[in-house]
């Protein structure tokens, strides 16, 4: 039972993150194909076409950083390890996504304080519209846009996706039995009846 809540889990979040990076992507192609077709077709871009894309590829790069490590496809130097028993390299992974719940702890972190130090600052790109869905709407709530609180904010989300991926995998590799010796591991055991 433990184990197919972790694995269900697990499976709806590489679904979310596989998710946001592909929004993301979208989203990125469609705001420069408009800012380009505008800026061929009328002589002049929109100011924030130019800024708004490398935000949103900030959030699907960290949105794509936790899909692949959900998916255990992120850098990692298999040539140090190759000659290690798979018990102890599934110990090592083990102790790895440990210290990953603590990098993304720091990650979220640290991201907090850069949006407390620097958020309110002005977006050379953004405020303008910012200011024009203000007066457009009369949401004066939305002149946040146009801040760097919702920027930088990202390296936040960023570090709980990665604590999130980190943590699940720990927990599918304490249920999968990477750790044990293979005549002990839960796919090995006999089933009892």
């Amino acid at each position: 039972m433990y184990r197919s809540a972790v694995q269900k889990t697990s499976r709806f979040f590489t679904t979310l993150c596989a998710g946001g990076a592909s929004f993301s992507m979208a989203a990125i192609f469609a705001i420069i194909l408009f800012n380009s077709l505008r800026r061929y077709l009328f002589g002049k871009s929109l100011e924030w076409g130019e800024e708004l894309p490398v935000f949103i590829a900030i959030y699907g790069f960290l949105f794509g950083a936790a899909y692949a490590y959900m998916q255990d496809r992120h850098v990692r130097f298999t040539i140090l390890i190759a000659f290690l028993p798979r018990r102890l390299i599934g110990r090592l992974y083990m102790l790895l996504d440990l210290v990953m719940v603590g990098i993304g702890s720091l990650m979220a972190w640290s991201g907090w304080q850069f949006v407390l130090k620097r958020g309110g600052m002005e977006t050379s790109g953004l405020i303008g519209l910012a200011k024009d869905l203000v007066e457009a709407t009369g949401w004066k709530w939305m002149i946040w846009l146009g801040h760097f609180y919702p920027y930088q904010a990202a390296m936040i989300l960023g570090g709980l996706l990665l604590l999130i991926a980190a943590l699940l995998k720990f927990l599918e590799r304490v249920t999968e039995g990477e750790w044990m010796a293979p005549a002990d591991r839960p796919e090995t055991r006999p089933q009892g009846g």
